[in-house]
């Protein structure tokens, strides 16, 4: 049986039979509609929220984290200042234990960046930033890597934070909105073969999921998080098509609402129902 069949057929009898969920791993993509924000806890404890969906965002993450009893973030990561991924961390900041909160070395006037940084300040909790080559450890197990961005433009999504996250021997890929000039500098910077799960970028846009990097990285699973209905045609026809061509399997928050997968650090297991629109 080949890796990504056997993969999938570890899906499927995940859920049939359940997995010992507190001592596992555990990506939760959270359903912001078009919009991003994953929570992703740890058997020690640790929680790294990345993103925080945008200005109407902060109750449905409020609700998700008191629901999986999450009362402190260790980590919060801002890929970067555009409003449907930090619009409701100002509130996140506001009332839960944040530790460290991370950036790019960027700054804009918009209202939710000015506000995000007022509620760090009130805080008194310091930004740092991150670029490509940077690393830090959520705990002993959960190594996480920065592989973009080089430097800072003034294209926001280009300067999206990307995080290849190892747990054991699994291995996760969070994009932001990085494009295809990213993937290429990653993918010429990198050894990426072998990639368990990504985080497809820019809500599944063509400007994204090249399929050189595609190809590269061999995802096995593929999340994207866009709204329902969206007005930008997210994901677009060429990203899945590229996704597929991979053999990717590919969820989406707008028709299986939020999702959690989890790892014992060799196998990945998922939660996924889809979801229903009247």
């Amino acid at each position: 049986m080949n890796k990504k069949l056997l993969i999938f057929s570890i899906i499927i009898i995940a859920l049939l039979t359940g997995c010992d969920k507190n001592k596992d791993f555990c990506i939760h993509v959270i359903d912001v509609g078009q919009a991003d924000s994953i929570l992703i806890t740890t058997p020690s404890n640790k929680n790294m929220l990345i993103d925080g969906g945008d200005e109407d965002s902060a109750k449905i993450i409020k609700s998700y984290l008191k629901n999986k009893k999450v009362k402190n973030l260790d980590v919060v990561i801002a890929t970067h200042p555009d409003s449907d991924h930090i619009g409701s961390l100002d509130y996140i900041i506001d009332n839960f234990d944040v530790e460290k909160i991370y950036m790019p070395n960027q700054t804009t006037d918009s209202e939710c960046y000015i506000n995000l940084i007022d509620s760090c300040n009130k805080k008194n909790l310091k930004v740092n930033y991150l670029s490509k080559d940077d690393s830090f450890n959520l705990d002993d197990s959960t190594n996480i890597y920065v592989l973009s961005p080089s430097y800072i433009t003034d294209n926001n999504n280009s300067n999206s934070i990307v995080l290849n996250i190892s747990y054991k021997n699994n291995n996760f890929l969070f994009t932001g909105d990085c494009e295809e000039s990213n993937e290429m500098d990653m993918i010429n910077s990198y050894d990426l073969e072998d990639i368990d799960f990504l985080k497809v970028a820019h809500h599944g846009s063509y400007t994204a999921s090249s399929l050189a990097f595609l190809e590269e990285t061999t995802p096995d699973i593929a999340v994207i998080s866009c709204g329902y209905k969206n007005s930008y045609g997210h994901p677009h026809k060429s990203t899945l098509d590229n996704l597929e061509s991979v053999d990717a399997k590919i969820f989406r928050t707008d028709q299986n609402g939020s999702m959690q997968f989890y790892s014992d650090g060799e196998k990945i297991y998922s939660k996924v129902k889809y979801k229903e629109y009247k």
